[in-house]
């Protein structure tokens, strides 16, 4: 039983981490790409025996191996599979710009193991595992030619581009549909490279035609248009300058009494 533990172990270690793997239609892949980062969503699921499995695997590798996963065992495999998801990308980035990772840099590593874990090894539901990877560019998207990606084989991917983005063509990809409204979706599976390693590129250009609202970092700033519609200040710039021509006005008042004051007491 530990020489089957273990080797499980390591067959789920290869499950947690990007690129590589066993359970096929199990490691499903969403992928979002924006300006200048990305999110590689992955959803991985088991049921009847690889769910048993997978619960026996928490219980003896986290836990006292009593047949039962607790809470603590689960966020102790929590931890251990963000550790593993790090290590995994140190090792080799699954994804490029222009064939090149050096700009590219990990934001988080996020993992949402099913409560469903929790409980009698021996039991048969099925385990839906979500893990979040984000990333961060160096450079815009924009200013590059291509991405690449590095993925199990034969597992399930959708890519989303942000608009603005034309493909011009991709490879590694098998069964593609791509769909154009307003951004570019492809979808398809990984082809397979060699073993477990499947990898995807795609070739693109900038869409000049298609413009691109820049990011303006600014909370609680509304914009108004001023009567010939030619120009937009924030309101508090507008609501600075009324302030500004209501004291001058009341000085104004302040000073024409004050005057005629004086007039009517002489």
């Amino acid at each position: 039983m530990k020489c089957q533990m273990g080797i499980f172990a390591a067959l789920i270690i290869m499950l947690l981490t990007a690129g590589a793997g066993a359970a096929e239609s199990q490691w499903v892949n969403n992928i979002t790409v924006d300006e200048h980062g990305m999110t590689w969503d992955y959803t991985e699921s088991f049921s009847g025996i690889d769910s048993v499995m997978f619960r026996a695997y928490i219980d003896g590798e986290f836990g006292n191996n009593d047949s039962f996963v607790n809470v603590w065992e689960l966020l102790k495999a929590d931890k251990e599979i963000r550790r593993q998801f790090q290590s995994s990308i140190d090792k080799e980035f699954d994804v490029r710009i222009n064939n090149d990772s050096r700009g590219i840099q990990v934001a988080d590593i996020g993992s949402t193991l099913s409560p469903g874990i929790i409980g009698n090894i021996h039991s048969t539901d099925a385990v839906v595992n979500r893990y979040i990877v984000a990333y961060w560019w160096k450079d815009s998207i924009f200013n590059a030619s291509s991405i690449w990606f590095l993925g199990q084989s034969n597992s399930p991917v959708t890519i989303i581009l942000p608009p603005g983005i034309d493909v011009v063509n991709t490879s590694g990809i098998k069964n593609l549909t791509k769909k154009i409204n307003p951004h570019t979706e492809l979808a398809g599976f990984f082809g397979e490279v060699s073993g477990d390693r499947g990898e995807i590129t795609i070739n693109f250009i900038e869409n000049t035609s298609v413009h691109i609202e820049p990011q303006v970092n600014v909370t609680n700033v509304t914009t108004v248009t001023n009567a010939t519609g030619n120009e937009t200040q924030p309101v508090k710039n507008v609501v600075s300058k009324i302030r500004d021509a209501t004291l001058l006005i009341a000085a104004f008042v302040i000073i024409i009494l004050i005057y005629v004051f004086k007039v009517r007491k002489k």
